[in-house]
């Protein structure tokens, strides 16, 4: 039974030959975010012309996703910052790092070098959340022990130089960092030693890490001085592969998760390495980081990048996603397993 232009209802008999045809159109519901799928079936017999319409609900899985629209087309256009933009949050961090320069810290203490990492130093940056950290290098240091011992003078130091400067005071604060909201930017200001220049080579920063005593003690107190290894682990791949990283942290945000976004960077770079390397496409990857996630409570990622990965996974309990600069940080301590998996998996519903 279907219905005709004035609504009355028109029956056609068993043997009235029909020829069907079928066209597909989008069209999108922006109360409940969805995109469906209008199916037309024109059933035409010698004397009529009737037109039933179907709708399936087709779930998006960003927020300001428009109908029918393909995740490299959303990222253009929504997730991606544009060339203007990161000239001007470069040029504000810039401006922020040479406050820094500027002698914060009294003697023996001086700045060394201000490394940029966080989504801006690692090309990451998703448009309109965007973070940086300043990881800054301090000569008249001479270990980590000396450096967990100075850091609340260096950070009270570091303080009070950005409020003569900039005229601000942190959003929040540390035992370890001081994080300020700069024009459109979150800073992270952490200070720390360069152990690669201290030490002499990666392997004998890490078998003095090992030394530590405490792996937990370890991951932290070198993370920050293992920025430059963590960032450039990122920066130095492929743009179709940040571009997916870009919307697996929008989709973090989203969602209200709070599995790191430094996760979610080496996850998609394990997905694209495993993958071979090459440009499978953002839907693949895209999927895969979401099929991963949806099993997150079984996840061992490691890289040997910089170590033998193996030396420190085969006592690791699962789930674990290893820093690849830093064999005694799981990125995933403190994530919410269960929150991150069910969200990846009405995700895959929708792909």
């Amino acid at each position: 039974m279907v219905r005709d232009a004035t609504g009355d209802n028109l029956r056609l008999q068993q043997e009235t030959p029909v020829t069907v045809i079928k066209t597909l159109r989008w069209s999108f519901d922006t109360c409940s975010r969805e995109r469906r799928l209008l199916t037309s079936l024109h059933l035409r017999t010698s004397d009529y012309l009737f037109s039933l319409q179907l709708q399936v609900k087709m779930p998006t899985v960003f927020n300001q996703q428009r109908a029918g629209e393909s995740l490299d087309e959303f990222s253009e256009r929504c997730v991606s910052t544009t060339e203007s933009e990161r000239r001007r949050l470069l040029e504000e961090v810039d401006r922020f790092v040479r406050y820094l320069h500027d002698q914060p810290f009294s003697y023996p203490y001086s700045v060394k070098e201000v490394i940029k990492s966080g989504s801006l130093g690692k090309g990451t940056a998703v448009r309109n959340l965007a973070d940086i950290d300043l990881v800054v290098f301090v000569n008249g240091l001479s270990s980590i022990d000396e450096l967990q011992r100075a850091r609340p003078q260096l950070l009270a130091g570091l303080r009070e130089k950005v409020r003569q400067s900039a005229r601000i005071q942190p959003a929040s604060s540390s035992s370890f960092s001081l994080t300020y909201n700069w024009n459109d930017i979150e800073v992270d200001i952490l200070p720390a030693v360069d152990v690669l220049s201290l030490y002499g080579s990666k392997s004998k920063v890490y078998e003095v890490m090992g030394r530590c005593g405490s792996t937990g003690h370890a991951a932290q107190q070198f993370s920050a001085s293992l920025a430059p290894l963590q960032r450039d682990f990122v920066k130095d791949v492929p743009e179709h592969v940040k571009k997916v990283i870009r919307l697996v942290k929008l989709w973090k945000k989203e969602n209200h998760l709070d599995i790191r976004s430094y996760s979610l960077e080496l996850l998609t770079i394990y997905v694209w390495q495993a993958a071979g390397r090459g440009n499978p496409g953002t839907d693949y990857l895209f999927r895969e980081v979401m099929r991963q996630l949806s099993t997150c409570g079984t996840l061992r990622v490691a890289f040997d990048a910089n170590y033998n990965s193996s030396t420190y996974t085969r006592s690791m309990s699962q789930p674990y996603i290893l820093d690849p600069a830093n064999p005694y940080m799981n990125t995933l301590h403190g994530t919410s397993i269960g929150n991150t998996s069910e969200s990846a998996k009405r995700v895959l519903r929708c792909l």
